[in-house]
C-alpha cells in the first residue's frame, strides 16, 4: 500500500519536521511506503493531492493539519472514495473532535490511521456542498452564514488567545457591532424572509474550537441540520451565548433547527443588513446567494 503524506508545514506552530519523523519512525513498522505529497498554498496543495488521487499514484491520504488542511483535501479528493486520515494539529480541531480521533498526538493517531488502513476500517461519511455562481466548493463540517460567519472571520484575523478562545474574542467583537442580517431561505419548497442573527448549517457538531452548535447532527444520515434564530436585540443575544456555552442553546424557543438536504440563501435587504461571507471549515467560502445541499456518504475516513 502506497500513502500520500501531507503535512501542513505550519502546523503545530512549525512542529512540521519534528512530525514527518514521528511519521517516518511509526510507519516504518507497517508494510506501507511513504509519498511525501509537497504542500504549499491551498490551490497548489488541493492540485497535488487531486493529481496524486486521479493518476493513480496513492491507495490512501494522510493529511496533518487542521480544519482548514482537512478543508482543502475534501476538495482535492472528490468523489474518489480514496480512504483519508486525518492527524488533528491545528487549533481548532473540530472536525477530529467530532470523530473522536486523537488531537496533538501524532504517534498515536499515525498508528491508529496505520492499523485501520492495513484492517479496511473506513467510515463513509457526507459532505456538504456549496455553490454560487461564481463555483462550487465542498466543506465537511459546517457552513456558518450569520453572526457565526462574521465571529469566525474576525477569528481568522487574530493570532491569540488559542483555540475556542479565540472565537469567543472575535464572537465578542461581532456582538459590539450587531445588527441583524436580512435572509431569504429556501428549503423543501417552503421560502421564508426575514431577520436573522445565527445560521448554521451543520454536517457536524462543533465549530469555533469546540462548541457544539448543532448537538443533534449526524455526518452520516445524508441530512444537514438548520440552526436559525430571528434577528435579536443586541441584549438577548448576550443571553443566548451562555447557552451556547452549556449546549442548551436548542432548548431556547427563539433556536429553530430544521433537517433539510438542501437550503437556499440568498439576502433580503429589506429585513436587514447584508450577509457576511459564508464560512465553511473556518474558511472563506462566497458572497450570497448560495445553495447548500448535503452529499451522502462522499467522503471514506480512516477510523
Amino acid at each position: 500500500m502506497r500513502i500520500g503524506v501531507a503535512l501542513n508545514p505550519a502546523s503545530g506552530k512549525g512542529r512540521g519536521e519534528k512530525y514527518r519523523e514521528v511519521l517516518r519512525e511509526v510507519l516504518d513498522m507497517y508494510p506501507v511506503d511513504i509519498d511525501w505529497l509537497p504542500v504549499g498554498d491551498p490551490a497548489e496543495s488541493k492540485q497535488v493531492m487531486h493529481d496524486r488521487i486521479a493518476d493513480g499514484l496513492i491507495d490512501a491520504l494522510v493529511l496533518v493539519g487542521g480544519d482548514g488542511f482537512i478543508h482543502t483535501a475534501v476538495n482535492a479528493v472528490g468523489d474518489s472514495h480514496i480512504p483519508v486520515g486525518i492527524i488533528a494539529a491545528g487549533s481548532g480541531n473540530d472536525i477530529a473532535r467530532e470523530f473522536d480521533l486523537p488531537i496533538h498526538s501524532v504517534h498515536d493517531s499515525i498508528h491508529q490511521i496505520a492499523s485501520s488502513l492495513l484492517t479496511r476500517r473506513y467510515r463513509d461519511v457526507d459532505v456538504i456542498e456549496i455553490e454560487w455562481e461564481g463555483g462550487s466548493e465542498r466543506a465537511l463540517a459546517i457552513a456558518s452564514v450569520g453572526i457565526d460567519a462574521d465571529a469566525n472571520d474576525r477569528t481568522n484575523k487574530l493570532t491569540w488567545p488559542k483555540g475556542n478562545l479565540r472565537y469567543v474574542r472575535g464572537l465578542m467583537t461581532s456582538v459590539r457591532e450587531y445588527e441583524p442580517y436580512g435572509v431569504r431561505l429556501t428549503m423543501d419548497g417552503h421560502s421564508h424572509a426575514g431577520p436573522m442573527t445565527l445560521l448554521s448549517i451543520a454536517n457536524t457538531r462543533f465549530f469555533g474550537g469546540g462548541f457544539c452548535i448543532s448537538p443533534g447532527a449526524l455526518p452520516d444520515d445524508g441530512l444537514l441540520d438548520v440552526v436559525v434564530t430571528p434577528g435579536f436585540r443586541r441584549i438577548d443575544l448576550v443571553d443566548l451565548i451562555p447557552k451556547l456555552l452549556l449546549i442548551r442553546h436548542t432548548k431556547d424557543p427563539q433556536v429553530h433547527v430544521f433537517r433539510t438536504a438542501q437550503v437556499r440563501i440568498e439576502s433580503a435587504p429589506e429585513h436587514g443588513i447584508d450577509l457576511p461571507l459564508i464560512m465553511a471549515d473556518g474558511e472563506e467560502i462566497c458572497r450570497a446567494p448560495a445553495t447548500i445541499r448535503v452529499i451522502p456518504h462522499a467522503l471514506r475516513m480512516v477510523m
